[in-house]
């Protein structure tokens, strides 16, 4: 199987047949939304509250069955039957690195979304790596899980040094998986000055590029899921 590539303004496959990907996102699953998954606060605020009642352990037996049960096969094959054909997978930074351990991979993260990336190829269905939270929040919502309405993420180089080391261990461990449509590095970007922002995506694109030379990029506008780019 062929990767799926940018010609023009269109996604085509090997054979440069066009190929239209229709679909959904599954949101409030490895990126945790309150207005998904109906709680107060941030996902990271959550975890730790759950902690203080049950203890470490359980919250994290806990949330590892949450991931588990959201999203199994028979949630595929429902999402291929109804005619669909791609999922955009938005998650969480903390499931690979943590700010008390930056540029130290936890390879538990992939323990999921690989399970659900190889589920949907089984079903025939492409998947898109979005990375909806960002150290230090690319925007000053709920979903960038960094609880200060603020979006520090531009205003920190070493947040977006953090988040290209995190992408360059991502081309790592996918760059050989056609069933990946593409990377869509940075989820809803509200740069007020956007200049930080076509800095970042210049940074980023050149170093997924040193390691997986195949997978589209989809990048996001000020606050919008926008182009793609080979």
């Amino acid at each position: 199987m062929s990767y799926l590539k940018v010609s023009g303004t269109k996604i085509v496959d090997g054979n440069g047949k066009e190929v239209i990907l229709r679909g959904a996102g599954l949101g409030g699953w490895m990126n945790m939304e309150n207005f998904i998954s109906g709680y107060p606060g941030c996902e990271f605020q959550i975890r730790a509250a759950l902690a203080d009642v049950v203890g470490e352990k359980k919250r994290d037996l806990f949330f590892d069955k949450f991931l588990e049960y959201f999203f199994t096969d028979k949630d595929a094959a429902f999402f291929k039957s109804l005619g669909l054909n791609c999922i955009r997978i938005p998650f969480n930074y903390r499931h690979f690195e943590d700010d008390m351990n930056p540029r130290v991979l936890k390879t538990e993260g992939f323990k999921h979304l690989d399970r659900v990336v190889d589920v949907c190829a089984k079903h025939g269905i492409y998947t898109i790596l979005d990375l909806h939270t960002a150290p230090g929040g690319q925007n000053t919502d709920w979903h960038s899980d960094a609880g200060t309405h603020m979006a520090n993420f531009w205003v920190h180089k070493d947040h977006q040094d953090r988040t290209i080391w995190l992408w360059q261990e991502l081309a790592k461990h996918y760059k050989d998986n056609t069933w990946i449509a593409g990377y869509n590095p940075l989820n809803e970007p509200t740069d007020p000055y956007q200049t930080r922002l076509i800095d970042f995506y210049n940074r980023v694109y050149a170093a997924i590029r040193e390691i997986d030379p195949h997978h589209a990029l989809f990048l996001d506008e000020l606050g919008e899921y926008g182009v793609f780019h080979p």
